[in-house]
């Protein structure tokens, strides 16, 4: 299976080395998008043809080459949110699977699109929410479902650090681009394992602040306070603010007969059960799961349908802190 890679940015690494360790998968392209005077992009295309000579790679000129590339079976997009639709759109038409960066797209009524032009198509639309392919967050959702917790109390997904400064000062710090702030960016990844694990609230409070980066558009730090159709509760917190996160980050899960703590590792009640928790194997891990949904037909831990409640959680979120109200689904 070929692939080509949209986008150099930080999560590029990740992604190309997932399938480097994937067997029968190979990246063999990559491309980006281009901002800026003549000057600038200048230097951006000399910063890709590096990039790509570095890594054995065929450096594209623009997006549209790479995905009319008929020696290439799927794209990994990786550029910023609103490109994400319209170069779906291109992907399928071209008859390429797709991987696709969180957001995968921006508004909720797309989704519905995509689902339909998947059906009709048969190429895949995946979510890229790597977390939940991480052994630790499986392991966690097999205790859930086990019963060993006995009546699941609450649940809180919690996640703290800074931006890298060129994240600070770039696209990110649009409403425009970004659609929002630091919990439809890095907070997608809590939200969506949420989901995983909890399944949909019925009723959410949301609450954002600008503490840090006041020069932001949107929120550096949000929280979402949530009950579930069983009367547990629930919380989600994701901020930009600070790099001291030791002891406050991770997945906590509460029930009458024991606990889950998803750190380092998957824990139940204080015992270690599974150490594949760190960010780089999740795209190991995501990587075979592509080729398996591609070639085997095996459904995405995460799908379409996740992309579209995760939507639901964070813009009910915004609403909420905007207009001081429950948000009931």
């Amino acid at each position: 299976m070929k692939l080509g890679i949209h986008g150099i940015g930080m999560i590029y690494k990740y992604h190309l080395n997932g399938f480097r360790a994937t067997e029968g998968a190979e990246v063999t392209g990559a491309c980006r998008d281009f901002y800026g005077d003549e000057g600038q992009q200048a230097i951006q295309r000399k910063k890709l043809k590096d990039i790509c000579s570095r890594d054995g790679l065929r450096a594209y000129r623009h997006f549209d080459e790479m995905a009319e590339d008929p020696g290439l079976d799927a794209l990994i997009i990786t550029s910023i949110n609103p490109c994400h639709y319209d170069q779906i759109l291109k992907a399928l038409k071209n008859g390429k699977h797709v991987l696709i960066e969180k957001p995968v797209v921006t508004e909720i009524d797309q989704v519905a699109d995509l689902e339909k032009r998947t059906r009709d198509t048969g190429f895949v639309i995946f979510p890229g929410h790597n977390f939940v392919y991480r052994g630790a967050v499986q392991k966690a959702k097999s205790l859930l479902e086990s019963g060993q917790l006995g009546t699941v109390t609450y649940a809180s997904f919690l996640s703290s650090h800074f931006l890298r400064p060129d994240h600070v000062t770039g696209w990110r710090s649009k409403k425009e681009l970004g659609a929002g702030g630091a919990l439809i960016d890095s907070g997608h990844h809590q939200v969506y394992q949420s989901l995983y694990l909890m399944g949909m609230p019925v009723q959410l409070h949301g609450f954002t602040s600008k503490l840090v980066q006041k020069h932001m558009d949107c929120e550096d730090i949000a929280q979402v306070n949530m009950r579930y159709a069983d009367s547990s509760l629930g919380c989600i917190m994701m901020s930009w603010t600070s790099n001291h996160n030791q002891g406050i980050e991770g997945i906590r899960i509460l029930g009458t007969e024991g606990n889950i703590i998803v750190t380092d590792a998957c824990y139940h009640n204080g015992e270690m059960l599974d150490k594949d928790a760190s960010y780089e194997n999740s795209f190991i891990n995501q990587a075979g799961a592509f080729v398996r949904c591609i070639r085997e037909g095996k459904e995405p831990m995460s799908t379409l349908d996740d992309v579209r409640k995760t939507l639901q959680i964070v813009y009910g979120a915004y609403r909420s802190s905007e207009q001081n109200e429950v948000i009931c689904f």
